[in-house]
């Protein structure tokens, strides 16, 4: 099924954001043996005054106006430009037609035929029917309209239409799918994954640790991803970290990228947290080597407890223990120990490096190794062929 087709995809997250997830890593690879359009963000969040928001809508502009750009071999990416308010109905019936528009535009320039309408965000529904669309995919890998800043009502009422609409919906989490297995018949689970053999360079003897990492004070616990204060708990971090004094705490990655509000409070001062910026995906690696924890302190709410964080299998792909909050999509891995509170997160901190060991390295990886990008396309080649049978066996 994943073989020779035109795939569109319409993505909450722009190309060449600071770290890739999901889409990225999937449409890349889709790549290898399909032509993909990659549309980016479609701005479900309205934008701030912020740096970060208004460095974005420079590079959009210039973007749109150029088209249609290859990025890699077979992969295209084009940046719409729509009203960035959901809000109001009449400004998204606006946005819709602007969205139907571009698109049609953009994968009749590539000359695209019968594509595969493959979306991350709800508002696609507005381009079912209007793409001569052989299958449509929800891929489903967020509670949107839990997201701080974004229209909550109007993201649920637009992923109504979409789940209604669509032939199939693929989510990333036990949550996810439970909440919507009732308004698709066609809805399957598929935790997510990582790029073992990449993370694994972590392991090398080749592999150096980064400079940065390699100038703390030992142990070091790290986190590697977004740092915005709808996913990370600051506060309970800070704890933790004033529990381990004798720790290095590096913290790898944006801050206030997906929630330009973002604080770090208290814990940005704290003489045993290093703050050390976003790195590039190729040097990730280097930084995990260095570190002897890999944590997970994300905050329980409504949008984490429906998300399966991507970092956990690059962190055992890696090799590193890895001590999280209770985050119910990864609950049932043993591999990880988790701590509800920032003393018993400190005690699993120290327990996690002090026992480890090869042996406990070699399960991480093997762990690691069974839920890999390669292995997530053939189940998604194998569930989408069967969709489209049932699909054309309707009309």
């Amino acid at each position: 099924m994943l073989k020779g087709q035109d795939i569109i995809c319409i993505s909450s997250a722009d190309w060449d954001a600071p770290l890739w997830t999901n889409k990225q890593h999937l449409m890349s690879r889709l790549a290898e043996n399909n032509r993909v359009l990659y549309v980016e963000s479609v701005g479900l969040r309205t934008p701030t005054l912020a740096p970060h928001d208004r460095a974005r809508l420079a590079r959009r502009l210039k973007h749109y106006f150029a088209g249609p750009r290859r990025v890699i071999p077979n992969l295209y990416v084009f940046s719409p430009l729509l009203v960035p308010y959901y809000a109001e109905r009449r400004v998204r019936e606006i946005n819709n037609r602007l969205l139907r528009r571009e698109v049609q535009r953009a994968a009749r320039r590539l000359g695209m035929r019968r594509p595969i309408l493959w979306s991350y965000v709800p508002n696609a529904y507005a381009l079912v029917g209007h793409l001569d669309e052989q299958l449509v995919v929800y891929h489903c890998v967020d509670d949107l309209a839990s997201i701080t800043g974004v229209p909550s009502r109007a993201v649920a009422e637009m992923e109504e239409h979409f789940l209604g609409m669509a032939d199939a919906v693929l989510t990333t989490s036990k949550a996810l799918y439970e909440a919507r297995k009732g308004k698709n018949p066609h809805t399957f689970y598929f935790s997510n994954v990582a790029d073992a053999e990449h993370f694994g360079k972590a392991l090398k003897p080749e592999t150096p640790v980064a400079p940065a990492v390699a100038a703390l004070p030992r142990p070091v616990a790290g986190y590697v991803g977004a740092l915005d204060a709808y996913k990370v708990d600051f506060p309970f971090l800070a704890e933790v970290a004033r529990l381990l004094p004798d720790w290095s705490f590096a913290l790898v990655g944006p801050v206030g990228q997906g929630q330009p509000s973002t604080d770090l409070g208290d814990l940005a001062g704290l003489p045993n947290v290093h703050l050390l910026g976003a790195v590039p995906y190729r040097e990730v690696p280097a930084y995990l080597k260095g570190m002897d924890v890999a944590l997970i302190p994300h905050r329980l709410s409504d949008y984490t407890t429906a998300s399966f964080p991507m970092k956990l299998y690059e962190y055992l792909a890696a090799g590193r223990p890895v001590v999280a909050t209770p985050l119910p999509a990864i609950r049932d891995i043993s591999l990880v120990r988790f701590a509800d509170t920032p003393a018993a997160f400190a005690a699993a901190v120290r327990a996690a490096r002090a026992t480890d060991n090869p042996e406990a390295v070699q399960a991480r990886v093997e762990e690691a190794q069974g839920h890999t990008w390669e292995e997530r396309i053939r189940s998604f080649d194998e569930v989408l062929e069967r969709v489209a049978q049932a699909v054309a066996s309707r009309r």
